[in-house]
């Protein structure tokens, strides 16, 4: 069943109180990797910035940075950088959110104080911050009638992607998020997600029945063949098709090694070593 939105899909049946154009855009979501050339129009990407600023923040520091990236050949590059992906070059619009704690140090300097908030807490906020601020985005964009797509392989190489972007010490690049307006044929409907059941929990956190849930689910995404032809090969396994390959045996292979693809192996491996380098303290 390719449904428009997640109400469709799991047949819930919300009060008409509760139902909005917000609730529609957010549950319509659905990842576009495919993109017309025609560019967005000014309007539109000055709301999704504005959009991406206004997301909270911790204690209102603002530990985040957005880089616009337009340029035909910076686009190639960071496709490129980032698995080959071609919708990255195709879409109009990419946009990079990076974790930025250089700000905060310049000013913590400005106003004659010594910054010492190397810790892994700063990263973590900051890194959700640019997090908080690319949902904002998506969703804005989304609700302009555009498609877009978020982008986790821009870390796949961070030391080449913030001398791409001019990154100084201290701003990491998080996720990227590439937007335009989408091709023809390039959704599939929105994607079922795990039951609620086993996401959501009521007061405290309970394991109950999962095993049932996760079995529901498999059979979901057996029957869509997700799967068929983005399996994940063990120890040179060749590609398999059909079978009881689902979510489970997908998501356990991926968690057999670092979350990572193949030729960036040793650079997200080394991920903790490479953001010091780059200006972060994790302790």
């Amino acid at each position: 069943m390719n449904a428009s939105n997640r109400l469709e899909l799991e047949e819930l049946h919300l009060a008409n109180d509760c139902l909005n154009q917000t609730i529609e855009t957010l549950t319509s979501h659905e990842s576009v990797r495919g993109f017309q050339s025609k560019p967005i129009p000014e309007g539109a990407l000055q709301a999704i910035t504005a959009s991406a600023r206004s997301a909270p923040t911790s204690s209102n520091l603002q530990a985040y940075s957005i880089i616009i990236v337009k340029n035909e050949q910076r686009k190639n590059r960071l496709a490129t950088l980032s698995g080959n992906q071609h919708f990255i070059r195709e879409a109009p619009v990419y946009l990079v959110f990076c974790a930025d704690i250089n700000r905060l140090k310049y000013v913590t300097a400005k106003q004659g104080y010594t910054f010492a908030a190397e810790t892994l807490e700063m990263f973590l906020l900051s890194a959700v911050d640019a997090s908080l601020a690319l949902q904002n985005a998506l969703v804005a964009a989304e609700s302009l009638g555009l498609g877009c797509v978020p982008v986790g392989s821009i870390r796949n190489d961070p030391k080449a992607v913030a001398k791409e972007l001019k990154l100084p010490e201290g701003v990491f690049a998080v996720a990227g998020l590439a937007i335009g307006f989408e091709r023809e044929g390039v959704r599939r409907g929105v994607k079922p997600r795990l039951p609620e059941q086993l996401t959501v929990h009521d007061e405290i956190y309970s394991t109950e029945n999962r095993d049932h849930y996760l079995n529901e689910y498999d059979q979901t995404m057996i029957s869509r063949k997700t799967y068929d032809g983005r399996r994940v090969s063990l120890a040179g396994e060749p590609e398999k098709h059909g079978g009881d390959y689902g979510w489970c045996e997908h998501t356990a292979r991926r968690c057999t090694r670092p979350e990572t693809i193949a030729v960036s192996a040793s650079l997200r491996e080394n991920l903790k070593q490479t953001l010091e380098e780059l200006g972060f303290s994790i302790r």
